[in-house]
């Protein structure tokens, strides 16, 4: 196996930078009755940035196809956190953005 690039090797630590966030978010506001979406996406986000952290390390032939579904969720889970005051979905809503343009670019 090749060297990790530099270009995969910051979209492995911008999905393992999303996933914590996303876990701090959850963690954070779990119970709340108004952010039900919230807490699917975070939790849909920790899913699969795990598995797109996973298959990129692995430089795995189906990295590529995984990244631009996780762009897509990360994007929408930055939308629904960005609707929040809370400093902690303003923080995950800025670590997902990060993700989606890293998954983006690997999707590419």
């Amino acid at each position: 196996m090749k060297p990790l690039s530099s270009e995969l090797q910051k979209c492995i630590d911008d999905c393992n930078a999303c996933i914590t966030a996303a876990r701090i978010c959850l963690d954070q506001h779990l119970g709340e009755s108004d952010m039900k979406e919230c807490h699917q996406f975070c939790l849909d986000c920790i899913a699969l940035c795990t598995a797109c952290v996973q298959l990129l390390a692995s430089q795995s032939d189906y990295s590529q196809r995984v990244c631009a579904i996780c762009a897509d969720l990360c994007k929408a889970c930055a939308d629904e956190c960005a609707k929040f005051d809370s400093e902690v979905c303003q923080q995950c809503a800025e670590k997902c953005r990060e993700c989606t343009e890293s998954c983006k670019k690997m999707a590419a």
